[in-house]
């Protein structure tokens, strides 16, 4: 079964274009000052290819901002995941879409470890979905 055959790629795209852009400058600014992403930046610039429990095989800088293959890396800020997952998640054009495609969205353009467990956490955690999983399971208890 196609969990995605009634959500298009432009449909991806159409999320993609929603993120705000201050949320997009948030991660910017906070790749670029955070001490951590100091840290892995010098480790990368010396060719090392792990910085403490993280592998930087994938990992690369650009213009001082630290990106996993072709994602921007959004590291060690919950909070700033927490946000950039709010967007994706609770956007009424996708009525809260579910675990694989909100990974999927935002897994194209950023990266952190351990996105799909955040992600996961997340949309188990919505008022919303969760009120909605009620009310359809009861529905079905009637038949």
């Amino acid at each position: 079964m196609n969990h995605y055959s009634d959500f298009e790629s432009n449909d991806y795209d159409d999320l993609e274009k929603n993120i705000s852009e201050s949320i997009y400058k948030q991660v910017l600014e906070t790749n670029r000052i955070d001490e951590n992403c100091t840290l892995l930046r010098e480790a990368i610039a010396r060719d090392e290819t792990q910085y403490e429990d993280i592998k930087l095989k994938n990992c690369r800088t650009q213009n001082e901002i630290l990106y996993h293959d072709s994602q921007l890396w959004v590291l060690f800020n919950e909070l700033l995941q927490m946000n950039l997952i709010r967007e994706m998640h609770d956007q009424s054009s996708v009525d809260h879409s579910d675990i694989l495609r909100t990974v999927k969205v935002i897994k194209r353009n950023y990266y952190w470890s351990f996105m799909r467990k955040t992600i996961d956490r997340y949309i188990r955690n919505c008022y919303i979905c969760q009120r909605s999983k009620t009310s359809r399971n009861k529905s079905n208890d009637l038949f």
